[in-house]
């Protein structure tokens, strides 16, 4: 277990708010209504899903080099840190 991971989230921007997928951990799918939001729910979400998968034993993926993952003109890829040390 480390105290600190950073992970790819590619924010998907639409009319109605923010939906957010992290690419490396399939189920983290936070949402928002605005950008500020979008990045404290991203947060968030990413410490409570490494914090489970720590806690079930599982193996936490290497992050994805930002090089090779896509987006659409809609979304926004950024960096999200997780500090563990809380949970």
């Amino acid at each position: 277990m480390k105290d600190n991971y950073t992970f790819p989230a590619i924010f998907d921007i639409a009319k109605d708010g923010i939906s957010i997928y992290f690419p490396d951990l399939p189920g983290c799918l936070p949402c928002a209504d605005n950008m500020e939001e979008a990045f404290q729910n991203a947060k968030e979400a990413l410490q409570l899903h490494l914090f489970g998968m720590e806690e079930d034993g599982e193996v936490i993926p290497q992050p994805s080099d930002l090089k090779k993952i896509k987006v659409a003109p809609h979304q926004v890829l950024t960096m999200i840190e997780a500090w563990m040390p809380p949970f």
